[in-house]
C-alpha cells in the first residue's frame, strides 16, 4: 500500500511544488491527489483554458516518482458561471440560494452545468490522461458529504419526472403510497413536493423513501456524465469518485453505483475501530476492484496547532487501510492552506512548508505498514448491509427512539462477526446469497416474495440464513404490511402468533440459549401464548430466543430480538457454523 497526501498545485508555483514534493518523498509519501477545486486555474475566465501548469506539475511529480490521482473540478464552479446562469445556485429548504464562495453550491439537475461538466472532464482527459504519472481519476469530490440537497424547482420537477417513470401513473402511485390518508391523493405530478426536514413527521414515509431513491439516481447521472466523458477520451486509468463515510450521510445506494466505478474511492475519516473496519469491509464486498482511500485525517480538523493530541492513530489508521485491502491511503492534506475556511486544518506540512509533528508520526508509521498484507477475505460468511433498508428505517415515524439500522448492523452484528470471522465480507443480499455459505441479514424489513424465494433456494443448497423477527414487515414503498410478523417464512414451518415490539434504547430482556447468556433489545417478538408470562423489564427471560427451520440441506434462523454484540458472538458460535 502506498501512502500519500492531497495537494493543491493551483495555489502555488513550480518552485514550491518541487520543495513540497521533495519533502513529501523524503517522508515516505508516494502519491498525491490533485485538482478537485482547480476549475478557476484551468479556466480563469469564460472560453479560456490553461492546462500547461498542470502538465508542468505532472512532470515534476513524475521526476520524483510520485503517483498522481487527478480529479474533475466540478465541486467548486467559478463565480462567472453564476453570472451566466444565476439559476445554477442550489436552493436550501428556506428557498434561499446558496452564495458564491461555498463548496458544491450548484444544482445537480441543471442541464447547462451537466453539459459543461462533461465538457471539462473531456478536456482534462485529452490533456492530462496520457501523462505517465496519473494512476487514477476522481469525479467531483465527496458528492455524498454535507447531507447536500438542492430544493430548487428544477430538482422538484426532476423528482416528479422520475416518479412518473417509476410508477407509470398517478393511480399506481396513489395506490402504493396509500395517499388517501390525510387526503394526500395527488391528481397532478406537479403536486408532489420534495419532503422537507422541518415537516418530517407529517410527510409520508413513502414520499421520503422515494426522495432518497431519486437522490441516489440523480447524483449517479451527474457522476456518469463526467465518467463517460473521461472514458470516451480513452483514459487508460481507472475512474471513480470518493464517497464519504456512512456516518455523515448516505444519499447513494452504493450497490447500484458499483457497476459504474472502475475502482472504489472513499474519504475515510472514521477513527473508531469497528466503524472503520466495517466501512472498509463494505467496500471490499463489491468484488475485485481496486480500493483507494483518497482522504483520511492528518492533523486535527480545525485549528490543529491550538491543542495537542495523540498521533498513534495515524499508524493505526494506516494499518486498518492496509489490512482492509487499500492500494493507496492518502492524507488530507500535504501543506496547510494560508487562506480560506480550512486554513487552520492540520496537514503534513506547515503553512511555511516545514514538516509538522504529524509528518514525523507518518514517517515513523510508513515502514511499519509496508509489509502488511490485506486481511484474507472470508467469503463463506457475508453480512448484509442494504442502503435502501437504511433509508426506509430512518424515514419512519419513530420519534423518541434511538434505534439505528446502520449502527446496529455495524456495531453489534459486524462487531460480533469480526470476533469469529475477521475477514467476513459485507455485501448486498443478492451477492451474499450467490457467494456465501452463511448469510446474516439483520432487520431486512423491505422484502418481497422474490427475495423469500431466493432465500429458500439458498437454504435448499445447504446455506444458513440468519435474520431477525422484523424481516419483511414493510412493503417496497415503506408501508407496514397488514399481516402478522414473519408471515414471509410461514412456508418453512409453523410461525407462532405474536407481536413485534420496539423497546426503548436502554431496555433489555435477558435470556439464554444453550450455554450462552443473551441480552435482547430494540425489536422483540413476543409469542401470544407466552405474552402474559413475559415481564418487559431488565431481567431474566426463559422464552425462546430464536426460531429455526430446516430447509433440505440448510437452515433458516430467525432471532427474536436485536441482541447486543456479546450475545450475538455467543449465538453465532453456537448456531451458524457451516
Amino acid at each position: 500500500m502506498k501512502v500519500g497526501a492531497s495537494y493543491y498545485p493551483e495555489l502555488s508555483s513550480p518552485k514550491t511544488w518541487i520543495a513540497d514534493l521533495t519533502v513529501a518523498r523524503d517522508l515516505g509519501l508516494r502519491a498525491v491527489r490533485c485538482g478537485e477545486f482547480a476549475w478557476g486555474r484551468f479556466s480563469p475566465e469564460p472560453e479560456r483554458w490553461e492546462d500547461g501548469w498542470a502538465l508542468e506539475f505532472l512532470e515534476i511529480a513524475h521526476d520524483l516518482d510520485i503517483d498522481v490521482f487527478w480529479c474533475t473540478p466540478t465541486a467548486t464552479p467559478p463565480p462567472y458561471l453564476f453570472d451566466r446562469w444565476p439559476e445554477l445556485a442550489a436552493v436550501n429548504q428556506d428557498e434561499a440560494r446558496m452564495p458564491v464562495g461555498v463548496r458544491r453550491q450548484y444544482c445537480p439537475s441543471h442541464e447547462g452545468y451537466l453539459d459543461l461538466s462533461e465538457e471539462v472532464a473531456g478536456k482534462l482527459a485529452r490533456s492530462l490522461a496520457p501523462h505517465p504519472s496519473i494512476v487514477g481519476w476522481q469525479v467531483d469530490n465527496e458528492i455524498a458529504g454535507d447531507g447536500f440537497t438542492c430544493w430548487c424547482p428544477r430538482c422538484c420537477k426532476a423528482f416528479q419526472k422520475w416518479l412518473e417513470t417509476e410508477y407509470g401513473s398517478l393511480e399506481s402511485l396513489n395506490q402504493k403510497w396509500q395517499t388517501a390518508l390525510w387526503s394526500q391523493r395527488y391528481t397532478q405530478w406537479s403536486q408532489i413536493p420534495i419532503p422537507q426536514r422541518a415537516f418530517t413527521i407529517s410527510h409520508t414515509p413513502a414520499l421520503k423513501f422515494a426522495w432518497r431513491r431519486f437522490r441516489s439516481s440523480n447524483w449517479l447521472a451527474f457522476y456518469r456524465r463526467q465518467a463517460e466523458a473521461l472514458r470516451r477520451a480513452d483514459v487508460p486509468q481507472p475512474v471513480t469518485t470518493n464517497f464519504y463515510n456512512l456516518e455523515w450521510d448516505i444519499p447513494f445506494d452504493r450497490w447500484q453505483w458499483s457497476s459504474h466505478l472502475d475502482a472504489i474511492g472513499i474519504s475515510h475519516y472514521v477513527e473508531e475501530e469497528i466503524g472503520s473496519r466495517f466501512e472498509l469491509a463494505l467496500l471490499r464486498g463489491w468484488g475485485e476492484k481496486a480500493l483507494w482511500v483518497l482522504e483520511q485525517k492528518a492533523g486535527q480538523q480545525n485549528a490543529q496547532n491550538l491543542y495537542p493530541e495523540s498521533l498513534d492513530r495515524l499508524e493505526t489508521h494506516l494499518q486498518r487501510c492496509a489490512e482492509g485491502g487499500a492500494d493507496y491511503a492518502i492524507y488530507w492534506h500535504l501543506r496547510q492552506h494560508q487562506a480560506g475556511c480550512e486554513m487552520e486544518h492540520g496537514a503534513v506540512l506547515r503553512h511555511d512548508g516545514k514538516p509538522t509533528r504529524v509528518a514525523t508520526a507518518i514517517q515513523r508509521a510508513i515502514p511499519k505498514i509496508e509489509s502488511l498484507a490485506a486481511e484474507p477475505l472470508d467469503t463463506s460468511h457475508a453480512l448484509v448491509f442494504d442502503f435502501q433498508q437504511q433509508w426506509a428505517q430512518e424515514n419512519r415515524p419513530q420519534p423518541g427512539t434511538a434505534w439505528d439500522y446502520r449502527k446496529t448492523v455495524e456495531q453489534d452484528w459486524y462487531g460480533a462477526l469480526r470476533k469469529l470471522r475477521p475477514g467476513a465480507v459485507v455485501s448486498s443480499l443478492p451477492d451474499a446469497l450467490n457467494k456465501a455459505k452463511v448469510v446474516y441479514a439483520p432487520h431486512y424489513q423491505m422484502a418481497d416474495e422474490s427475495i423469500v424465494e431466493a432465500i429458500h433456494d439458498f437454504a435448499s443448497l445447504g446455506g444458513v440464513f440468519v435474520t431477525t423477527a422484523d424481516f419483511g414487515r414493510l412493503d417496497a414503498w415503506n408501508n407496514v404490511r397488514p399481516q402478522k410478523p414473519l408471515t414471509a417464512f410461514s412456508r418453512f414451518g409453523r410461525i407462532p402468533d405474536g407481536e413485534l415490539l420496539q423497546l426503548k434504547a436502554d431496555f433489555f430482556v435477558g435470556g439464554s440459549i444453550g450455554a450462552a447468556a443473551l441480552r435482547g433489545r430494540y425489536f422483540w417478538f413476543v409469542p401470544s401464548e407466552n405474552k402474559d408470562d413475559i415481564q418487559l423489564r431488565d431481567g431474566d427471560f426463559s422464552g425462546p430466543a430464536l426460531l429455526e427451520f430446516k430447509v433440505k440441506e440448510g437452515r433458516i434462523v430467525i432471532l427474536l430480538s436485536a441482541f447486543d454484540r456479546e450475545s450475538l458472538a455467543s449465538l453465532f458460535s453456537l448456531k451458524t457454523s457451516p
